[in-house]
């Protein structure tokens, strides 16, 4: 079929490009520090070094390292080791399960044009080089919220119970993954909970079925990260430090001007401390939070300091608050990352980013309204949930990276499905005319 010869070849495009982009990075971030250091911890068989960051990326690095017989992952600029080629893999079966998902929902040339999006979106492609988890986020979430289709679609049979928690397994490893995308995973619960209108019961029992299977999941990790913390860890524990970031006003609820606002009173209390996040990571900033509560911890220190910040500007100045919130929402999606790491890569577009978003928001709110098909409802919710809860951390758009493979692809499925009920719609329309009756409304 030509419509599957096309998307294979714009697979081998798309795994050619960013092989392309494997060995081009110029700096390493304190993230991609703390994914390294992790994964070198489980290949040592050693406690998890921080709980700040999730387990999936780490993970999966491991197993790509110990696969290619290293004892340890090195993390370097110019990198072209294990890591680099796990986000190819990954980025490859991104394309494919994009194809799958589209042609299942909306027919074979859909997927074309999906896979093509989603293969030339130029951050998909530069992500290939880091030791971030947005590769493997994008095709977690894009895997959830295809298995909650799956599951929806098996509701009313036989064994509708086993697909629900297919679907909640899955959501865990995103979950697992991108702590971020676990309030996703929630809106899903919901999703399936009340599709079709169901009686309370079998709501509940649906919604049960698949946030028990997502927590039975996320157990043993649970178990693991609260032991060695010595409280409970709900996913990671780097909440307490980005909600300081996120709600500090002064600092428009970004690292950077944050750190900025920060920085003198840094100075003052650290000077060998002194200097700019990406030299020395923002650790100065929290040691500093510490210092102002003394003889607490600096995970008490944190929290005490997110109280007061919503006491002074959430509540206390809420206008200028909600404007600091919408300002950070809007430009995560507006804004294109870069190619990250303090860089940015020559290929990145602005352009191609604007157009691509509209395109796939246009498509998928369209194709809400005229159709409200379950996978665009979900998609939707998923899409705008996760962002959302993003505006009260330390947003960026480097968040929207592991957002968009499920906005190309949804957004594709929503406009053909829209425009497939349109032209039905004018058929009808025509068809009653020749027949010489009152022409149906198009609403």
């Amino acid at each position: 079929m030509l419509a599957a010869l096309l998307i294979a070849l714009i697979a081998i495009a798309g795994g050619i490009a960013r092989a392309g982009a494997i060995g081009t990075n110029t700096h390493v971030s304190a993230d991609e520090n703390g994914y390294v250091g992790n994964t070198n911890r489980i290949l040592a068989d050693e406690r998890y070094a921080t709980f700040k960051w999730p387990p999936g990326t780490s993970v999966a690095f491991a197993i790509a390292t110990r696969l290619s017989g290293h004892h340890s992952l090195r993390l370097t600029t110019h990198a072209e080791g294990p890591a680099q080629y796990t986000q190819l893999a990954i980025g490859v079966a991104t394309l494919l399960l994009v194809a799958a998902l589209t042609w299942l929902l909306a027919g074979p040339w859909a997927a074309v044009v999906a896979t093509a999006l989603v293969a030339s979106y130029e951050p998909l492609i530069e992500a290939t080089r880091t030791f971030l988890s947005e590769p493997l986020g994008a095709f977690v979430l894009l895997a959830a919220v295809g298995a909650a289709v799956l599951a929806q679609r098996r509701l009313g049979t036989r064994h509708e119970l086993l697909w629900l928690l297919g679907a909640g397994f899955v959501g865990a490893l995103a979950c697992l993954t991108r702590s971020d995308l676990a309030v996703g995973m929630g809106f899903i619960a919901v999703a399936l909970a009340l599709v079709g209108r169901p009686g309370w019961r079998e709501g509940l029992l649906r919604g049960a079925v698949y946030l028990g299977a997502l927590l039975l999941t996320l157990s043993p990790w649970l178990a693991y990260a609260s032991d060695k913390e010595g409280r409970f860890v709900p996913i990671t524990n780097a909440g307490p430090d980005a909600f300081f970031i996120g709600s500090y006003l002064p600092g428009k609820g970004l690292l950077v001007p944050t750190e900025e606002q920060l920085a003198p009173e840094v100075c003052r209390h650290f000077p060998q401390d002194c200097g700019r996040y990406w030299q020395q990571s923002s650790a100065p900033v929290f040691r500093l939070i510490e210092a102002r509560h003394p003889g607490m911890s600096e995970n008490d220190a944190v929290n005490k300091e997110n109280l007061a910040n919503i006491e002074k500007y959430a509540l206390g100045k809420p206008a200028a608050f909600v404007a600091m919130l919408w300002t950070k929402y809007w430009k995560m999606w507006d804004n294109v990352w870069s190619g990250g790491n303090g860089t940015y890569h020559p290929d990145t577009s602005p352009t191609q980013h604007t157009i691509y978003l509209l395109a796939a928001w246009i498509g998928l709110l369209a194709g809400l309204i005229l159709t409200r098909r379950f996978v665009l409802v979900v998609s939707a919710g998923v899409l705008i949930s996760v962002a959302g809860l993003a505006t009260l951390f330390n947003d960026q758009p480097r968040y929207n990276v592991s957002l968009m493979a499920l906005l190309l692809c949804s957004g594709t499925i929503g406009a053909w499905l829209a425009g497939e009920r349109l032209l039905a719609m004018w058929r009808e329309r025509e068809a009653t005319r020749a027949d010489g009756l009152p022409s149906p409304s198009l609403r």
